[in-house]
């Protein structure tokens, strides 16, 4: 059995850095940015696919206004 791992997740968007923690097992760069775009855009369908590339993930990340995506196991 997998053991779940806190993470801190930071990532700006239209100048403001917003923050969130998160469980998961393992996280990858397409996980992270997913995770990200569905904080930001909680209320709305402005979200990215979870199975898209990282190339396609950041591209729609981008376009959606987040940008610097930084995370990290949360002590």
């Amino acid at each position: 059995m997998s053991e779940l791992v806190p993470y801190a997740e930071h990532y700006l968007l239209d100048g403001v850095r917003p923050h969130f923690f998160k469980l998961v097992e393992q996280f990858s760069d397409v996980e992270a940015i997913h995770s990200a775009s569905a904080h930001a855009f909680a209320q709305s369908d402005r979200k990215i696919a979870a199975h898209a590339s990282l190339e396609a993930a950041r591209l729609s990340a981008k376009q959606l206004g987040i940008t610097h995506i930084r995370w990290n196991e949360a002590i």
